[in-house]
This record gives structure tokens, sequence and C-alpha cells, in this order.
């Protein structure tokens, strides 16, 4: 059974010192996980590891931020900031050995924390189940990290002077030329760029967004992953087969992605886990948008076009 979890905080609010962090609104749940929107404590009632991640925007404040994931176990994990008015970002895991254990993100900042009022999404968490794969995806998010990591290859080689603006969750966005990729024994997880001889290495589950830059042009011999034989249940799949349906290319439309980055233009390719937008329908400045990262998408005239049929779901046996 899939077991996940997003939810975000619209509403804006003082956070109290060791008060928990309440989303009000939940944008998926599935499975055995629930979630206490009075509390703001999330129960996981099935024994397993869950990768929990989480940011929050935060006001001017006085004091540094530190936010941390509390276990009813008694284990913590802190997030802590030295700025006092920005968006940082945490993870964790919990290695869940007796049910129900629950978790909650706490203010441990030593005061209270006002939360930013200028974006329309103050926090966000999400979690999932790690599974033991059996050589098939375990959620189509994989299958978008991997289909991210084949396009950034490509950039390194067709783009290698462009000044790349590189998005990443919270308010934060990195400038320099397109480097390399990084693999462990396990396999690829960090695009590195350089800026003045600056190596700025970036994991590749926090990139919102990549942008060429001024007076690019896309770069027709870039080329897609094929859609996986099978596909797994799961959050992600769910949105990344909508988005790809839903979004035609030639589509005019707006779309969010991180905090207060936008980028409006022309759809000028959606491919199975990757919106690529431009200013125009010739190509001109691209930016590719893994689908999970649109917060929100603002088409011109809303749409969809026929649902390819090879996205059919199929079940795993």
């Amino acid at each position: 059974m899939e077991n996940n979890l997003y939810i975000q905080k619209l509403n804006y609010q003082n956070i109290g010192f060791t008060s928990s962090v309440v989303f009000d609104n939940v944008i998926f749940n599935e499975g055995t996980i629930t979630y206490n929107q009075v509390s703001g404590n999330i129960t996981f009632n099935q024994v397993g590891k869950y990768h929990i991640n989480w940011w929050i925007a935060t006001g001017n404040n006085n004091i540094n931020s530190s936010f941390i994931i509390s276990s009813s176990t008694g284990s913590s994990t802190y997030g802590v900031s030295p700025i006092i008015s920005q968006s940082f970002n945490g993870m964790a895991i919990v290695d869940v050995l007796s049910v129900p254990t629950s978790i909650s993100l706490i203010n441990m900042s030593g005061g209270d924390i006002a939360l930013a009022q200028n974006v329309p999404v103050k926090a966000m968490l999400s979690v999932y189940m790690q599974t033991i794969g059996s050589g098939s995806y375990h959620d189509l998010y994989d299958f978008q990290i991997n289909q991210l990591t084949h396009i950034l290859s490509q950039i390194i080689d067709l783009y290698p002077d462009n000044v790349l603006s590189v998005f990443v969750r919270g308010l934060y966005y990195m400038i320099g030329t397109p480097t390399s990729l990084f693999s462990s024994s396990y396999g690829t997880g960090l695009f590195i760029l350089t800026d003045s001889g600056q190596p700025q290495v970036i994991p590749l589950n926090m990139i919102t967004g990549v942008y060429l830059g001024d007076g690019s042009t896309y770069n027709e011999s870039l080329t897609y992953l094929e859609l996986p034989e099978t596909l797994p249940d799961g959050w992600a799949t769910k949105v990344i087969t909508s988005v790809y349906d839903y979004l035609p290319v030639g589509t005019l439309a707006s779309i969010y992605f991180s905090i207060g980055n936008s980028r409006e233009g022309y759809i000028y390719k959606n491919e199975l886990g990757m919106i690529v937008i431009t200013a125009d329908e010739t190509g001109s400045q691209p930016t590719f948008i893994p689908a999970t990262e649109a917060s929100i998408i603002l088409p011109t005239v809303a749409t969809s076009k026929k649902v390819n049929p090879t996205l059919k779901k199929i079940e795993i046996k």
C-alpha cells in the first residue's frame, strides 16, 4: 500500500514557541497516514521508514528561526536558519518501529515566529513511505527525477557557456554555468553549477525550475525519456499524468513554482514529468519545470487534450 501525504499552510498566523505548525490545506493523503488539522499531528499507522520534507516562509522576526520534526518516540530533527526573514527547509527520516507513531513540526526558536504575509503558501510538508522496489519505479516521482537528470546532462553539453538560473524550493535560486552531475554508487543525485570559479551544488530533488538564460533558444535536439512500461500507483503518478494530459503544447499560461517565482508564456513542450515554457512559439528563453513543482498553473483557456492511451493505469502484480 502507498503511504503519502502532501499538506500546505495557506492562512497567516504567528507560530507560538513550542507550538506545532498546523497545515490547513490537505493536497493529497493516501494510505494509512492520518493528519489532524486541529493539532497538526501526523500519525503513522504502518511500520516502516518515512521520508519527510518541509519548508516555511517566515516574515520579519527579531529572532533566528528554528523548527524541529518532533516524534512521539522522543526523537527530533532540527532545521535552523540564521536569517530572521526568509524561507528555509528541512528533511527527516522517521523509522517507525511501533504504531501508532506521531510527528509534528514544532517552533523551537525561543519565541513566536511570524509567517510571511506576501506569499500564498506559507509552508509545505510532504511525506512518503520508503518501499523496497523490484526493478520498477516506486512512484512516478522517481521517473521525474530521472527525466530531470536526463535533461540536465544534455543542457551541460548543449549550453556549456549559458548562465543558468536554477530555482530551488523556498525563496532561493542559484546562478552559474552548468558544469556536471555527480553520482554516488547508487546513482546521480547532484547538479553542479559554477559561478566565478565557485562550485554550487544542488540536490536534484530540490530543483523546481531551470531557466536557460536571456537570449537562449530551445535546442530541438533535446530528447526525453520514454514512458515506463509500468506506471506505479501513488500521488506523483496521479499528478504527473494529469498535468501531462491537461496541458496541451501551444497553450498560453502562467506557471508558479517555488515561492514568488513564475513564468508566463507558451507551453513549448509537455513531456511526462517535465514542462517547458518559453517566451514565444519560437522557443526563446526556455524554462524547464518538473511537473510536481508547478504549484499553480493558469492557462489562458483551460482545455484538455486527448488522453494518451499508453498512459492508462497498469496494475502491478
